[in-house]
C-alpha cells in the first residue's frame, strides 16, 4: 500500500449555506493505483527536526499540484469507500510514496 498528502475538499453544512473548506490529508492507495482511504482529520505540519519539517512541507506542496480530492468519496456510498473502517489515523509505519 502506498500513500502521499492530497488536498481534500471537505463540504460544511451551515444553517443556510454549505461551506467548502480545503485541508492535506493523507490519502492510501490500493495495488492498482485508486485511492482506498484517507485519514479522518487533516495532517498537520510537524517533524522531530528542521530538516523532517521542511521534507513534510515539500511534499504537501506538492499536493497542491495534484487533482483535489473530494472527502465526501471516501464516505459511506463515495466512489472509493471500500471498507466499513475508511479511515486510517496512524501512518507512522506507512512510507511515504516519493
Amino acid at each position: 500500500m502506498t500513500w502521499n498528502y492530497r488536498v481534500l475538499a471537505r463540504e460544511y453544512k451551515g444553517f443556510n449555506e454549505v461551506d467548502v473548506i480545503f485541508e492535506i490529508h493523507e490519502v492510501y492507495y490500493n495495488d492498482e493505483g485508486v485511492p482506498d482511504m484517507c485519514t479522518e482529520d487533516a495532517i498537520a505540519v510537524d517533524g522531530d527536526n528542521l530538516a523532517e519539517l521542511s521534507n513534510t512541507l515539500k511534499w504537501m506542496r506538492k499536493a497542491l499540484k495534484m487533482p483535489i480530492l473530494n472527502y465526501a468519496d471516501f464516505e459511506k456510498g463515495g466512489k472509493y469507500y471500500l471498507r466499513q473502517e475508511h479511515t486510517h489515523n496512524d501512518s507512522t509505519e506507512q512510507e511515504q510514496e516519493r
